[in-house]
């Protein structure tokens, strides 16, 4: 975890969560079989929507749901959400209603100013993003704007290092959710900030890649991170599996993936507010 950030599970409270319908259809369970072994044997596979002939995205959630349960059997433990295709004109050329999510892992999350390695990759880019840490369990039920806004302890900068395990990222929308929405590792700045002392309604960002700039103060706004977090909030609430203290929330990508090689040097800074690095160790042999 990153330091000063409290988003391990010795600060979850114990109180009783709805468990999620267990996945027990074998084709499912195939798929999600598939995608754990390339991640682990670091073998990327062909489109799972293909090979295991997913029918929609409630299928594919399935297999993420299967692959969650396989890893959670695994003594692997849950620490926050993401949520994916954000941008409301690609939601609209895919004719899709809302955005996607996934799950976080405790053992994905890297300090910032780490050296990665290689090794633990299969075909890595890089996203920006605004993380918001929880300082309190949301409540049961139907979570209202204000009482989210009550649970968030800050914001930080966050490097999403996604990592498909379909072949050359050649994947569909059904794929990328199947694979918890290509989910890799992820890095978080030093020190949340209370949303009270962030700019509104725009914060400023900028990006380096190898002490070059890939961008240079560019404007984010703030709400839209802030009601991606809540659709996220309330979409896991609803399906049994509420978000608790400590977790964190990767609210969406700010810029276009980069693209990463070892040797490489990303560094994100989120005007005054922080910052967040890490590089990758090794070779791609």
């Amino acid at each position: 975890a990153a330091r000063n950030v409290p988003h391990h599970r010795d600060r979850r409270s114990t109180q009783p969560m709805s468990a999620p319908v267990a996945i027990t259809e074998p084709r499912l369970l195939g798929a999600a079989h598939c995608l754990a072994t390339a991640r682990l044997e670091r073998h990327p596979v062909p489109r799972v929507s293909e090979t295991f002939a997913l029918a929609n995205l409630d299928e594919a959630y399935a297999v993420q749901a299967a692959g969650m349960q396989q890893a959670l059997a695994q003594g692997r433990r849950l620490c926050g959400a993401k949520a994916g295709l954000t941008s409301a004109a690609l939601r609209a050329a895919l004719k899709v209603d809302e955005p996607v999510y996934g799950r976080l892992f405790a053992d994905t999350a890297c300090l910032s100013g780490e050296a990665i390695a290689w090794e633990r990759l299969l075909q890595p880019k890089v996203e920006i993003e605004l993380a918001l840490v929880l300082g309190h369990d949301l409540p049961a039920g139907e979570i209202s704007h204000e009482q989210f806004l009550a649970c968030i302890a800050g914001a930080v900068p966050a490097l999403e290092i996604n990592d498909s395990a379909i072949i050359g990222w050649q994947l569909t929308l059904m794929d990328a959710v199947a694979d918890n929405i290509s989910s890799g590792l992820y890095v978080l700045g030093d020190q949340p900030v209370p949303l009270a002392q962030l700019p509104t309604p725009n914060l400023l960002i900028s990006l380096h890649k190898n002490a070059q700039p890939v961008l240079l103060d560019t404007s984010v706004a703030l709400h839209d991170c802030l009601a991606t977090g809540l659709w996220l909030v309330r979409k896991l609430a609803r399906r049994g599996q509420p978000l608790r203290a400590g977790d964190v929330l990767l609210t969406g990508a700010l810029a276009p993936m980069l693209d990463v090689g070892p040797g490489d040097h990303v560094r994100m800074v989120m005007g005054e507010h922080g910052a967040v690095e890490c590089s990758f160790a090794g070779t791609t042999a």
